[in-house]
């Protein structure tokens, strides 16, 4: 089986490896790119039989990237997946004019990937006769007598096993940081389409790993930087989402398996 995921945000790309490997799928089946073109030229080279695309990344769009690949075979539409933390109606609506239908959204529900992904790994695992009783295993062992640790607690909530959440925790804390310093900078010079960019990547990053607050955060700026509102408190309001990330960051630093 080979599964293409192609997201800009490496959090989201280990979220989604971890989520398959609860449906049984290795590492090794599972390839993750962070630009269009490159997932376009390995499915060119090596085929796939399940993709998984982000809308908004920079370079090689969504919209671009999932009309080439619909291009490619029109066999894609059953096993393509759009997964977008975007709430523009606009834009799903154009996926679905190009031709995808299948949607998860992010934060991604572990349940919903579960339900709508599992099936088609069944169907693939059933035509290639493969014999491998696919099962959805629970994402803690933890017993209802134990203690249940934070990391447990997030492993829980996100609906993956525990051993997944350190490497989860330094590609989050690792890019939020980036992104937090690349915000100020686009705030300060008012680069109205950058600060869109850097606060959707925000919003998505933060929702899947569970920081609803500072997903919150992210989606008010967005907004105001699409809409290119001048009047919106863009410092002030970056002070908040700061305040946030410290505060997130804090908190990872010291509950680190490190």
């Amino acid at each position: 089986m080979k599964i293409v995921v192609l997201d800009d945000s490496k959090t989201v790309l280990l979220t989604i490896q971890a989520l398959l490997e609860e449906l049984g799928v290795t590492d090794d089946e599972v390839s993750l790119f962070c630009e269009g073109h490159k997932a376009l030229e390995y499915i060119e080279q090596h085929g796939a039989d399940i993709i998984f695309s982000d809308i908004n990344m920079p370079g090689m769009d969504g919209f671009e990237f999932v009309g080439r690949i619909l291009e490619l075979s029109h066999r894609f539409v059953s096993t393509l997946f759009i997964v977008s933390a975007d709430e523009h109606y606009r834009d799903i609506n154009h996926m679905k004019n190009i031709g995808a239908k299948r949607f998860i959204r992010k934060p991604i529900d572990a349940k919903h990937f579960n339900h709508f992904v599992a099936l088609e790994i069944k169907k693939y695992k059933s035509r290639n006769k493969d014999a491998i009783s696919l099962e959805i295993k629970p994402s803690s062992e933890a017993g209802s007598s134990e203690k249940i640790d934070w990391h447990e607690e997030l492993a829980l909530r996100m609906g993956i096993k525990v051993k997944h959440i350190p490497r989860l925790i330094e590609s989050f804390t690792d890019e939020t940081k980036n992104l937090s310093e690349q915000l100020k900078d686009a705030i300060e010079y008012k680069y109205y389409e950058q600060i869109e960019k850097y606060a959707h990547s925000l919003k998505g990053s933060s929702g899947n790993m569970q920081f609803f607050d500072l997903c919150e955060l992210s989606s008010v700026m967005e907004r105001a930087a699409q809409d290119t509102d001048i009047a919106f408190d863009y410092h002030g309001h970056y002070r908040l989402m700061h305040q946030e990330i410290e505060t997130i960051l804090q908190q990872l630093s010291q509950h680190s398996t490190h």
